[in-house]
């Protein structure tokens, strides 16, 4: 009992941070929350020379998505606004909790060969609404870096596995790659990955299909 009663109290002291929707604009009516993956001691995803730093700019990233949000109208929620370590279950709980219409969860890639790059997103196998949001996004991520190659890709991760509202896991990038590296530190080009991902999303709000990927390159 007490757990759930700490639980509804980190809920509700999260809703106190939703802003007010301008009532207008494209996501007018909506409330998406946007999930800075990591945080507090699980640094996530690392690249130490350069001080790349997962959470940290997940959660960078997080604030400015969700200002490009507010500017198309939606209400938006984070699960997190520190360097605070949360668990999984309750940034699940903050989404259903409020009956969010999407979830972004934010985060940053991690493999060993530095020539592996590009943005690239996820979504739970069965959820045709997340793979419809997922192709939309990675779209148009893809127009911001040209040379990505990479297509939508499903994920069992339990952060949307047990949400119920149509959500992404965004991987903005690998640590390990230059070429992404010097996207993620030049906030010009972070803002046009923001950009990309609000289109993404004002696009399957609209109704839009995804633009289905080739036949040999679908959900690998």
């Amino acid at each position: 009992m007490a757990i759930l009663a700490g639980l509804l109290l980190l809920v509700l002291g999260r809703v106190a941070g939703v802003a007010a929707s301008p009532g207008q604009g494209p996501l007018a009516g909506t409330l998406i929350v946007v999930d800075p993956g990591h945080g507090g001691i699980d640094r996530g995803a690392c690249h130490l020379p350069s001080n790349t730093i997962e959470s940290e700019i997940n959660l960078e990233f997080s604030f400015l998505l969700r200002d490009l949000l507010r500017q198309q109208g939606a209400r938006v929620l984070l699960t997190r606004t520190t360097d605070e370590d949360l668990d999984l279950d309750p940034r699940i709980e903050i989404a259903n909790a409020n009956g969010a219409d999407y979830l972004l969860s934010i985060h940053v890639n991690w493999f060993p060969d530095p020539t592996c790059f590009g943005a690239q997103t996820f979504y739970f196998p069965g959820r045709e609404e997340s793979r419809r949001l997922a192709l939309l996004v990675q779209d148009e991520l893809k127009k911001v870096d040209p040379a990505n190659y990479r297509e939508i890709q499903t994920g069992r991760y339990r952060v949307l596995r047990l949400t119920r509202m149509p959500g992404v896991l965004v991987e903005l990038g690998f640590v390990d790659s230059p070429h992404d590296r010097a996207i993620l530190h030049d906030p010009s080009r972070r803002r046009a990955l923001a950009e990309a991902i609000v289109r993404g999303v004002i696009r399957h709000h609209r109704g839009e299909p995804g633009p289905e990927p080739a036949p040999d390159l679908r959900d690998r």
